[in-house]
């Protein structure tokens, strides 16, 4: 089955550049598509085509190898044919360093099989650096999470040309402010992104912007509080190796710390060291290092509510929680508690909610929201 199926891939690769242009505009299936603008202007520049019974399946996936032969042939980098199709292709790509060793190789054997979004972004952001010589954007600053609702499901290593393609106007996001990173790429959504990565159409007007800096001081009198230095506590009970203080968990936030009135938003914005001694800013998805009785521990922080935790400190968190929080029932549907797990009265418009009351298969669950 699957020697089948790359067969079929490979032979639909093959249609993507042997059908006249001039039978661009006259497919079947994409009038009054979306795409339609898109696919006209990308087939009569010669970067794709539909198949012979005369439709062009705007809304089928495509592989990896087909969408970076479109891109190597509208950029002058066509690939020479030498055996096997997807390696050939795949090999042309990293010569020119289109996919990238460590990323994607010229053996690589996802090539005939379809590739999502995020991982269509990083070759679109070689595109633009290595075969258009623009300048690629990031800022390890940027908040993308405002824009880019659901950046935390992209994989770690793709977030950055994500985020990059974003800020270049390359590949946008849905009406919601979703950019679907693990979603398949379509027909019609590659023709769209490579239109704008040529500049045969004017590119989405996108923006990013920055984390809010929070003061690399703690705000409490006694200078005690987590904060101070950007420390991130690992568990409750722990003696911080700078102070020789207990750490505990505050009682309004939930947080670890020592002092009181620690929150988990107190790190958002501020400087960490990763292992290479590099300073990286806290932001969902951001790997850093901290020392406790002399270990060294590495952890990714996620974001939840504007709170910024070490992933392994919100599941502390997540346990405290979820001890205190009562068993749900149909009159609690749409209850929602704060992140120690206490009921948030109806008329609280200002505790943050962490946790609400929802159904599943008519059985009523406490949800992480």
């Amino acid at each position: 089955m699957k020697k089948l199926l790359c067969m079929g891939l490979v032979i639909g690769a093959m249609f993507f550049n042997c059908v006249p242009t001039a039978f661009a505009a006259q497919f079947s299936d994409t009038k009054g598509h979306w795409g339609e603008k898109y696919i006209s202007t990308l087939v009569d520049a010669g970067g794709i085509s539909g198949y012979p019974d005369g439709t062009f399946r705007p809304d089928a996936s495509i592989t990896k190898a087909e969408f970076v032969s479109i891109i190597l042939g509208v950029t002058g980098n066509k690939p020479e044919i030498n055996g096997d199709w997807n390696a050939s292709v795949m090999e042309k790509a990293r010569d020119v360093n289109l996919c990238i060793a460590g990323t994607f190789i010229g053996e690589d054997t996802t090539a005939p099989y379809p590739i999502d979004r995020g991982d269509a972004s990083i070759i679109l952001v070689n595109a633009a650096r290595n075969l258009r010589n623009e300048t690629i954007p990031y800022n390890d600053s940027w908040d993308s999470s405002k824009v880019i609702k659901d950046i935390s499901d992209a994989e770690q290593y793709a977030r950055e040309d994500i985020e990059s393609c974003y800020a270049l106007g390359i590949m946008s996001g849905d009406e919601n402010g979703n950019y679907n990173p693990r979603s398949e790429l379509t027909r019609a959504e590659a023709s769209l992104v490579v239109c704008r990565l040529i500049g045969a159409v004017d590119r989405a007007e996108t923006s990013i912007p920055t984390i809010k800096e929070t003061a690399q001081y703690t705000p409490l009198p006694d200078g005690s509080n987590v904060g101070s230095s950007g420390t991130v506590y690992p568990y409750e009970g722990a003696t911080d190796i700078n102070t020789g203080k207990v750490i505990t968990r505050d009682a309004n936030t939930g947080v670890l710390g020592f002092g009181n009135g620690q929150n988990g938003n107190i790190y958002y914005g501020i400087d960490a060291i990763d292992f290479n001694g590099n300073k990286v800013k806290i932001k969902d998805g951001t790997s850093a290092v901290d020392s406790y009785d002399n270990f060294g521990f590495r952890d990714v922080y996620t974001v939840k509510n504007g709170y910024a935790f070490w992933t392994s400190e919100w599941i502390k968190i997540q346990n405290y929680a979820r001890e205190k929080l009562p068993t749900p029932n149909a009159s609690m549907l749409g209850t929602k508690a704060d992140i120690n797990g206490n009921i948030i009265p109806a008329n609280d418009t200002q505790t943050p909610a962490f946790w609400e009351v929802q159904t599943a298969f008519d059985v009523y669950i406490w949800v992480e929201i």
